[in-house]
């Protein structure tokens, strides 16, 4: 009995010859490019110009606009129909009890939840990914627009909702658009730094965002963060709180906050700057790593 032994392959010599023209080829070229395992700059700005337009646009927008509205309206009717009108109390019900306790996590949770789900949905998500910058620098690109979107509009309403609280007074333009209305401005970028890069990372970690989200408001910025007990600690509103109290000498006794026993302004800062940053790390870190199912035409 014979073994045959292995034919070899046909034309092995073109064939090597091939792949060796193919490597020659790609490497000598010059119009070839080799992507960065870091980032360019580019297309970090187009990443971040895309959504930024996405946000300016839909119902999400429109509701923003509508929610935002109302402590200006709120502000008008008052001192409409309040016999003996004081702007003071009337800031602080509508600024601070109103716009920093609720429109500001909504309008980040809003937002924020759109972060990737809206490209899942507009089959835009491989767009993004294909660009010459790693997944992680994508991820913290579309973070940095939601801020601006988010804090732009907060700014602007707030500053309105100022004007129509201190109207006709005389201190309006030095006494608050001047001094007290850059560091409320500070203090809104604070928290939505905060509630940005918490709901951006829970869009990816959760299903039901906004039902979770809605319910973390509720419980969290808003039932515990009245109570005067340690977990309140947890929350960024007490932290923004303790920040108004000391920079803008406002009372904490409705916020059961006493100065003397009360974070400084450095730390309230420090433990701010550090949960924004451990959350988009945490959703930048998720978002490189995870596998998505883009959607197609046919469904599939």
């Amino acid at each position: 009995m014979t073994t045959r032994a292995p034919m070899p392959s046909p034309h092995p010599e073109p064939v090597a010859g091939l792949v060796s023209e193919v490597r020659m080829k790609f490497a000598a070229e010059p119009g070839s490019v080799r992507l960065s395992y870091w980032f360019d700059l580019a297309a970090i700005l187009t990443v971040v110009r895309i959504t930024v337009e996405r946000q300016n646009r839909g119902r999400r927008l429109l509701i923003l606009a509508l929610l935002f509205s109302l402590p200006i309206v709120f502000a008008i009717l008052t001192r409409r129909y309040q016999a003996a009108y004081r702007p003071d109390p009337v800031e602080s019900v509508l600024v601070f009890g109103l716009i920093f306790s609720a429109l500001v996590p909504l309008s980040a949770l809003l937002f924020a939840t759109g972060l990737v789900q809206d490209d899942l949905e507009e089959q835009t998500l491989t767009y993004f990914l294909i660009r010459p910058i790693p997944r992680w620098a994508v991820y913290l690109a579309k973070l940095l627009a939601t801020f601006v979107v988010t804090m732009l509009r907060a700014v602007i309403f707030t500053m309105g909702t100022l004007v129509a609280v201190y109207w006709g007074e005389e201190r309006l333009v030095r006494a608050i658009l001047l001094q007290r209305a850059p560091i409320i401005a500070a203090l809104l970028a604070l928290s939505l730094g905060a509630y940005v890069a918490i709901f951006g990372g829970l869009s990816l970690w959760v299903r039901r965002t906004l039902v979770v989200g809605a319910v973390y408001i509720v419980v969290f910025e808003g039932v515990i963060a009245n109570i005067d007990f340690v977990i309140r600690e947890a929350t960024v509103i007490y932290y923004i709180r303790v920040l108004s109290v000391r920079w803008l000498d406002r009372s904490g006794a409705d916020w059961s906050i006493d100065p003397a026993t009360a974070p400084s302004a450095s730390t309230c800062l420090i433990v701010l700057l550090s949960a924004t940053a451990v959350f988009a790390l945490l959703g930048a870190l998720t978002f490189g790593t995870r596998e998505f199912r883009v959607k197609t035409p046919a469904g599939s």
